[in-house]
């Protein structure tokens, strides 16, 4: 057992359900959908690890690729994540747009962005360990595994598997390695990939956190404020898998309260749907709100 990954999950479950409570209750957002899982038995991880395995020696037979030196196993911090919540949905949007359709997991699958939820401010859909590995159970539109990074990863015994469905245009995939997997981030319906600065699991989901679950924020990147202080310390994190000093690194970001996060997400994306009707028929308090806040 690795205590700095244990405390980590443990923390990190314990401040979501403080950031939930924060939406829920916040002035500007309309509805807030969370659908968490039971957590994931070490049988069931060494199930998924054995399939990651298979796949990457098939790999090596099928495309001529460097075999793993050893069989695949997933790092502590994703283990004790998976162990606490196997998958995670978490999606919002503000007053500024009707209210949706709650989201639901039909069948058992996790939601996963359509065009339709395009508006929405924030959206997270971390698979299960086995849709990681397996790549089924989900709907997303392309195959990550033939992009060019795909191929890349493929030839070096790794796989490029979708992580997160947070948007129907952008997503995150894992690169499965033994180690300490990359995040890459997808663009145009993982149409490419691309990995423009370091970032981790555990990176990735303290970021996502840290910007309310933010589309806009994670759409092809991680965006801070200045990313030539920023990137050297991703990349050291990533390397030495010490985190002691993300929260500093995290409030580069500037969208880290919701009022924030609202009024980006409208200026990349949330204006092209806005329906004045709507927005006139809101109370006059908010109104007033959202007008000091969206320019």
């Amino acid at each position: 057992m690795n205590q700095k990954a244990q405390e980590w999950a443990e923390s990190y479950f314990s401040r979501l359900d403080k950031v939930i409570e924060e939406l829920r209750h916040h002035d500007l957002v309309s509805q807030v959908n969370v659908i968490k899982y039971p957590g994931a038995t070490e049988e069931e991880l060494a199930d998924v690890e054995t399939q990651v395995y298979e796949r990457q020696l098939e790999n090596s037979e099928d495309y001529g690729a460097m075999a793993p030196d050893e069989p695949f196993a997933f790092n502590p911090f994703i283990r004790e994540f998976y162990k606490r919540s196997n998958g995670l949905h978490i999606s919002w949007h503000s007053v500024l747009f009707p209210e949706a359709e709650i989201e639901e997991d039909p069948d058992g699958e996790i939601p996963i962005a359509k065009d339709d939820d395009d508006y929405k401010e924030g959206w997270i859909s971390i698979l299960s360990a086995e849709c990681l590995a397996t790549q089924q159970g989900f709907y997303l539109y392309g195959e990550p595994q033939e992009t060019d990074l795909g191929e890349s990863v493929q030839s070096d015994g790794g796989l490029l598997h979708y992580i997160d469905g947070f948007n129907y245009y952008h997503d995150a995939c894992m690169i499965l390695e033994n180690g300490n997997p990359t995040i890459a981030f997808g663009d145009d319906h993982s149409a490419s990939y691309d990995t423009p600065h370091e970032c981790d699991f555990v990176i990735y989901m303290e970021y996502a956190l840290a910007t309310f679950f933010s589309v806009s924020c994670r759409s092809k990147k991680l965006r801070f404020s200045d990313k030539k202080t920023v990137y050297p310390k991703l990349k050291k994190m990533v390397q030495s898998q010490d985190y002691s000093d993300l929260a500093i690194v995290l409030k580069n970001c500037k969208h880290t309260d919701i009022d924030s996060v609202i009024a980006y997400g409208y200026k990349k994306k949330g204006h092209e749907y806005v329906q004045e009707d709507h927005r006139e028929g809101l109370p006059e308090s908010l109104q007033e709100r959202l007008g000091l806040l969206i320019k």
